[in-house]
């Protein structure tokens, strides 16, 4: 299957079949969201559709579930779609010559032609502002999908048809795109026209309408948000004079926004820059957390607290990703305000620090200090919450877990083209393929004893010498103690601490990744090498293991400390490739940060502040 640069998402409710395709006249690929009574994906490949039913409900819900699902689909350029919506027969090439013709654009607004409009809202293609964005209705909007997802855009869940606001959701993402920096431009190509259909959100101008548009103006903007009620009320006075008063529709406005105002908002205090196992998980979670969540943003220690402590007064509970002693500080003030705290541990500091062989008593206590004052203690898998529960019982009673995700956006997925394929076992003469060529095996954790490292060289020395294999072993991660041993081999090559792009470099250069630690809480680095195309091995120590239903026996480590177990499953892997086998079981849609976000929202909703 080749996908059309240009996928078309969908979002509708209750359709027994694909044929809308047809009635919308989309011919190029697409993602269908049926918001129904089941939950199903089916691949239509004569469509180029990936059609997914789902109880979930809301516009902006299904939309942000269809740039997910097109993210799999390795999509370039998307744009959204309503049931009302038909395309003219051309406008892929309409939309693709255009996207050509602007190569900086992250999006382009096209034209639709409605009851409401019909001419463009300019004559000629310009920058969108602000003031034109609100005159865009959702289905002319086109993007890069990877510009979007880079920076975690996406549609409020508060806002749009079948949401708490039921409107201005399009107009909320156009503020958020251009105030993080993304280029909009409009162009004044009509590439479709709509049907008549009965809204599904505007019910008249009643007060329900207004304070809904109320709290989509504060949510666009705090600081226009009077200027843009007032001009609203005044400019549509015409319209709604026989339904509400001038007075009270700017009153219903104001009263949207004190409802919004008091929307649930936490807090998340931790690193998310420096690259960094758990600052990669705690940048992706916010990412994918609602659009009012407060992030740290202060660097050097006494801002940092100063930070904490006027954001706390402002949350309705606290989230602490991953080890820091200023958290100690962060819990108390939030205790101090009855406000609720929540501890994600992404290790066990005292126990990683002792295996790792450089112990750290200061480090320990924090760690202990931490768990004694946080609420609840989230580990990051089910695995590393059972070992907690055992190593910590006085604390067993508040341990519960937290799954890492899958960043969708880390690397691109076109399973269904089959990009990624499993390695193949032999070539035309039944040679294996592993004979007379190098093979890039890698693995991350530098130095760390507890990663084992040291024990994959050594079975990588054992096929180098009996099996005449030429492997390489990369190595990625901060130095430590065995890592005068690793770098003793000759075969190895230690890369150090690698920035994002040329660690995603090196998982597409490797034909083998392995995780051979004794102790691993989670492990997000199988993952990207899985998405990146590498064969996986790992030990059974691994939390990762209990999202990815397609490992068997020969994937897995018992003995991380045996190089000859080690070396058999480096030869059987050779041999028959692991890759496709387990990414076609990972859930993407299941396994995703949006999913965690909204697993951690409900917890911290049930927590009383």
């Amino acid at each position: 299957m080749e996908s059309s640069r240009v996928t078309v998402l969908l979002s509708a409710m209750d359709l027994s079949d694909i044929s809308i395709l047809n009635k919308l006249n989309i011919s190029g690929s697409s993602v269908i969201i049926d918001q129904c009574d089941e939950e199903s994906d089916e691949w239509v490949t004569e469509r180029n559709c990936l059609f997914v039913k789902t109880r979930e409900r809301g516009l902006s819900k299904s939309r942000n579930m269809a740039m997910r699902r097109a993210v799999t689909l390795g999509a370039d350029i998307c744009i959204f779609c309503d049931n009302d919506v038909v395309y003219r027969d051309d406008y892929e090439k309409v939309i693709k010559d255009a996207f050509d013709r602007n190569p900086d654009a992250d999006i382009i607004v096209f034209f639709i032609e409605r009851p409401e409009r019909h001419k463009p809202v300019f004559e000629s293609e310009r920058p969108l502002d602000h003031l034109h964005a609100m005159k865009i209705f959702s289905p002319e909007i086109a993007f890069r999908l990877r510009s979007v997802r880079r920076i975690g855009l996406k549609m409020d869940e508060l806002f749009g048809a079948g949401a708490k606001y039921g409107m201005g959701e399009e107009n909320i993402f156009l503020f958020d795109a251009l105030a993080r920096g993304l280029k909009i431009i409009y162009v004044p190509e009509r590439v479709a026209g709509t049907v008549e259909n009965e809204s599904t959100w505007f019910k008249g101008y009643t007060e329900e309408f207004f304070r809904n548009r109320g709290a989509g103006y504060y949510r666009m903007s705090h600081f226009y948000f009077l200027p843009l009620c007032l001009q609203f009320a005044v400019r549509k006075r015409g319209l709604y004079r026989d339904s509400i008063s001038f007075s009270k529709a700017v009153s219903a406005m104001m009263k949207g926004r004190r409802e919004y105002l008091r929307e649930k908002r936490y807090f998340i205090v931790g690193d998310h820059l420096t690259g960094t196992g758990p600052a990669n998980a705690t940048y992706s979670l916010i990412k994918a957390m609602p659009y009012n969540t407060l992030i740290q943003k202060r660097k050097g220690k006494a801002l940092r607290a100063l930070e904490i402590m006027l954001k706390s007064g402002r949350a309705d509970a606290l989230v602490f990703s991953g080890h820091s002693r200023q958290n100690i500080l962060g819990m108390k003030t939030a205790a101090k305000h009855g406000i609720p705290s929540v501890y994600i541990m992404h290790g066990a500091v005292e126990y990683e620090n002792r295996i790792n062989r450089v112990p750290d008593e200061g480090m320990a206590r924090d760690e202990r200090e931490m768990m004694k004052l946080a609420n609840r203690i989230l580990a990051v898998s089910p695995t590393f919450e059972a070992w907690l529960k055992e190593n910590y019982p006085e604390y067993a009673w508040k341990i519960g877990h937290l799954t890492n995700g899958v960043d969708l956006d880390r690397f691109y997925v076109n399973y269904r083209a089959g990009i990624l394929s499993a390695k193949s076992s032999g070539d035309e003469a039944g040679v294996p393929s592993y004979v007379n060529k190098p093979i890039d095996l890698l693995s991350v954790g530098g130095g760390m004893p507890r990663k084992r490292i040291n024990k994959i060289c050594e079975a990588v020395k054992l096929l180098r010498e009996k099996d005449g294999l030429d492997i390489i072993v990369h190595v990625a991660g901060v130095a430590g103690a065995d890592s005068d041993e690793i770098d003793s081999y000759d075969f190895v090559k230690d890369h150090g601490i690698l920035n994002k792009d040329d660690m995603r470099k090196l998982y597409e250069e490797s034909e083998i990744f392995i995780q051979n630690s004794v102790f691993e809480t989670f492990g997000l680095a199988p993952v990207e090498a899985l998405l990146a195309g590498c064969d996986i091995i790992l030990s059974g120590a691994c939390g990762v293991r209990e999202i990815l239903g397609g490992l068997k026996d020969d994937d897995i480590i018992r003995d991380p400390d045996s190089p000859e177990e080690i070396a058999d499953k480096i030869k059987k892997i050779l041999k028959e490739g692991n890759n496709e086998r387990i990414l076609s079981t990972l859930n993407l849609e299941e396994t995703c940060w949006e999913r965690r976000a909204e697993e951690l929202c409900q917890i911290l909703s049930e927590m009383k502040k």
